[in-house]
C-alpha cells in the first residue's frame, strides 16, 4: 500500500485470504498431515501469489481510492498501533486529532454540495502525510 501498488481494498482482500491459509497452515502444522491435506492448501498459496503479482502489475493509484476508505485504514491502523504499542498513547492520540479533523472538514465538504477537485486534493495531500507521519514511527 505504500508504494501505491495496493489500495486498501485490494490489500483488505489479499490480507484476508492470507488469513484464511494462516489459519489451515495452523491447523495442519499442529497435527499429523498427509501430502494429500497439504495440497489444496498449497494450492491456495500460489493462486494467491498469483493474485498479488497480478494486482500489483496493474496497480491502482491510492488517491484514486475513496477518501472515506482511506480514512478506515489510517484509524485501524491507529487503533492497531495503540493496542500493540507501536504508539505511545500520546502519539495515538495526536494522531487521532489529525485524523478528526481531516473528517470533520471531508465531511463538512460533502454535507451539502459537490466535493471539488481542490477540496478533495487537499484533503488528499493531509491523509499523505498523516500516513507518512504514522509510517515514520510504526
Amino acid at each position: 500500500m505504500a508504494s501505491g501498488e495496493l489500495n486498501p481494498n485490494e490489500a483488505q482482500n489479499l490480507l484476508a485470504k492470507l488469513e484464511n491459509i494462516r489459519r489451515e497452515y495452523t491447523v495442519l502444522r499442529e497435527r499429523r498431515s498427509t501430502a494429500e491435506e497439504w495440497d489444496p492448501l498449497l494450492g491456495r498459496l500460489d493462486d494467491l501469489e498469483r493474485e498479488v503479482n497480478r494486482v500489483r502489475a496493474h496497480p491502482s493509484r491510492i488517491d484514486d481510492t475513496r477518501i472515506e476508505d482511506r480514512m478506515i485504514v489510517l484509524q485501524r491502523r491507529i487503533d492497531e498501533g495503540i493496542m500493540a504499542g507501536r504508539l505511545t498513547r500520546l502519539q495515538g492520540r495526536e494522531f487521532q486529532l489529525r485524523l478528526d479533523a481531516i473528517r470533520r472538514e471531508f465531511l463538512q465538504q460533502i454535507k451539502d454540495r459537490p466535493f471539488t477537485p481542490e477540496e478533495r486534493a487537499e484533503i488528499s495531500r493531509r491523509l499523505e502525510s498523516l500516513e507518512r507521519d504514522l509510517n515514520r514511527v510504526w
